[in-house]
């Protein structure tokens, strides 16, 4: 096996990189996950009212012990302070996903995606800097919370934009490449078992040890088992080329976990110092888009780039062709041709926004009916990040036990899931339990955390097993459009619902429901006949052919 350069280090590309990772997710794990959400909702309750006749103030009802129904007006418009951080996340996805999509051809040129990458980066960190002059208006702050959503979206779309490039850097790669263009299938075809000792020893350069083996749990290792057009170099090559991009994104997310989890918890001490106010909660959100903006700076030196490029046409037309080729990849041959990764794709879009809502109705509900501290909520995030790393590490360990298959084994993390939005609905009906205590809360978000790791572990896993040998890059960018496009619909719902009855605990009957409707969808999903279907389909394409849905989402 190759050593690595620079003394165990990767090479200076790669840790340009993995310093964009260490950058951006402090922000995403501390200021989108935390921070921003409670922000909202204190900031719509500080001029909020409540009581029966809405009049007092929502901060004097707390105090009074009266009940935490709060009402904000807000650009002319009454909402429940809880929905309001709700409808503010819901158009900050769905904005993102029309940007994610329409810069899509810019961050094809090597010259344009580093460049979007380092605007977006510190526009997104400016506008979590802004929070720290002065105490902003509700609106103001909804739209920075905007920005600040959709510059990370984009910035991360433009960094894994880089992959590709990066792994055919990799010597092995490049290695594999000549022996397909130059000695064919008759040329020794070298060992894939190293992947996972590759995995292993960049995770060892960079990271703790304890962090390793969750490293080789998020990588795409089952790449590897994957049935193959054996003898091939070429398939070889595009195996090889799949795992090394999975290698170098596996660590990047390792390392941003890592990153992500000492802010948070470094900025327990400033919020528990300030006592929790909005002011200790515009001050977490201004460090974090500091990090952000600090750590940027390697990236912006030490990525390649390239010769300057001309924007292709008028800004209509490349936008027209960016919208294009996302419906290009949804034709319905294309459907018609692999139904099954078509119909795990459909649950998927169900899956995530589930979760993610969860996740972010939880939050809220801690903040608003609970009466949680800030520095509580940081430490339920806390807990929710440990345990999914630690869950990532044992869950293949308890598959090998059980002998469950990738699919069975993420449908029974669904069904497990399936327990918390109906524990918070037991609340409605009984006069105890149903997370009405700080204790209940901390249990949940540990449960949810031993779940929240296996499954996106696994939902990456069995998405593999479908996708067609050679056009991993395609697929798992249409999986990634899918994850961060769909999350809009179920915080605009929650948000409805509080809205309307000025009860967040309602929301989750509709999280019980959404987690269960792709259920029998993923029943449906046949992955042996899924594997059949994406290799025949692979071999149906030429070189020639594939190439151009290759560039539309790389």
């Amino acid at each position: 096996m190759r050593p690595l350069l620079g003394g165990g280090l990767p090479p200076p590309h790669v840790r340009a990189w993995y310093s964009y990772a260490f950058a951006a997710e402090v922000f995403s794990a501390c200021a989108l996950a935390i921070f921003l959400p409670i922000t909202l909702e204190h900031m719509a309750r500080d001029v909020g009212v409540g009581g029966p006749d809405w009049t007092v103030p929502c901060n004097d009802l707390e105090e009074d012990g009266g009940e935490r129904v709060c009402r904000a007006r807000i650009l002319g418009v009454w909402v429940d302070t809880a929905s309001f951080s709700m409808y503010v996340k819901s158009i900050a996805v769905a904005t993102q996903a029309i940007c994610i999509i329409s810069v899509a051809p810019l961050a094809d040129s090597p010259y344009w995606r580093k460049r979007l990458l380092v605007t977006f980066a510190y526009i997104g960190s400016i506008s979590s800097l802004l929070f720290l002059p002065f105490a902003t208006p509700p609106a103001f702050a909804a739209l920075l919370t905007i920005i600040g959503n959709v510059a990370y979206a984009v910035s991360i779309v433009c960094a894994n934009a880089f992959l590709p490039g990066l792994a055919r850097e990799d010597p092995d790669v490049a290695a594999a490449l000549k022996a397909s263009q130059g000695d064919g299938d008759d040329g020794v075809i070298p060992e894939t078992a190293y992947a996972r000792a590759s995995v292993d020893e960049e995770a060892r350069s960079l990271l703790p040890e304890t962090l390793v083996p969750a490293v080789r749990a998020i990588s795409a290792q089952d790449l590897a088992d994957a049935p193959a057009l054996e003898g091939s170099a070429t398939t070889h090559h595009a195996t090889l080329l799949s795992l090394t991009m999975s290698r170098l994104s596996s660590t990047g997310v390792a390392l941003g976990f890592l990153s992500g989890v000492s802010v948070l918890t470094l900025l327990v001490i400033p919020v528990t110092v300030m006592h929790g106010t909005t002011a200790s909660l515009r001050l977490a959100i201004g460090l974090s888009g500091a990090w952000w903006a600090v750590f940027t700076v390697p990236s912006w030196l030490g990525l390649p780039s390239g010769p300057k490029e001309p924007v292709q046409g008028r800004a209509g037309e490349w936008l027209s062709t960016a919208w294009k080729r996302v419906g290009g990849m949804i034709k319905p041959r294309e459907i018609r041709a692999l139904p099954n990764l078509f119909t795990f794709l459909l649950a998927w879009i169900f899956l995530s926004d589930g979760f993610h809502t969860t996740t972010y109705t939880a939050i809220l509900y801690a903040s608003s009916t609970l009466g949680m501290s800030p520095s509580k909520i940081i430490l339920i995030g806390i807990l929710v990040q440990l345990a999914a790393v630690f869950s990532s590490i044992l869950a293949p360990r308890v598959q090998k036990r059980l002998g469950y298959s990738n699919q069975r084994l993420l449908l029974h993390i669904v069904l497990f899931a399936e327990a918390i939005p109906l524990y918070a609905c037991l609340g409605l009906i009984l006069p105890f339990g149903g997370l009405r205590t700080e204790g209940e809360m901390y249990v949940a978000a540990t449960y949810f955390g031993l779940l929240y790791g296996p499954f996106n572990s696994y939902s990456r896993a069995v998405y593999a097993e479908l996708i067609p040998p050679g056009h991993e890059s395609t697929f798992f960018s249409l999986f990634s459009l899918t994850d961060k496009s769909a999350s809009f619909i179920g915080p605009a719902v929650v948000g409805v619902i509080a809205d309307m009855t000025g009860n967040i605990r309602l929301g989750f009957v509709f999280l019980l429901v959404m987690l269960a409707l792709p259920v029998p969808v993923l029943l449906r999903v046949r992955v042996r006949r899924g594997r059949e279907d994406a290799t025949a389909w692979a071999a149906a394409r030429t070189v020639s052919a594939a190439a151009p849905l290759l560039q539309a989402v790389q």
